[in-house]
């Protein structure tokens, strides 16, 4: 499926959501649309393997946000 074209600067909000986890969402900086998010925890990478788990959901939920033509229902979501 193809993506939508973002630049590769953009505004985004970091936002701590407790627990030492934060969440930083990227807009479309024309169209204020959110295409990007990262999650983080405390702790170095290699020390905490749910880091991986956060940079994980966050490439997956912004490769969703990225899509040019969403999918019809979450089942074709899990297809991939």
């Amino acid at each position: 499926m193809p993506k939508k074209d973002i630049p590769n600067r953009r505004p985004c909000v970091t936002t701590d959501v407790g627990e030492g986890l934060a969440v930083t969402v990227s807009f479309h900086p024309k169209t204020g649309e959110a295409v990007e998010v990262f999650m983080t925890g405390r702790g170095k990478a290699s020390d905490n393997p749910m880091q991986d788990a956060l940079y994980n959901m966050g490439v997956k939920a912004s490769e969703l946000m990225q899509m040019e033509d969403a999918p019809d229902d979450a089942s074709q979501a899990h297809a991939e």
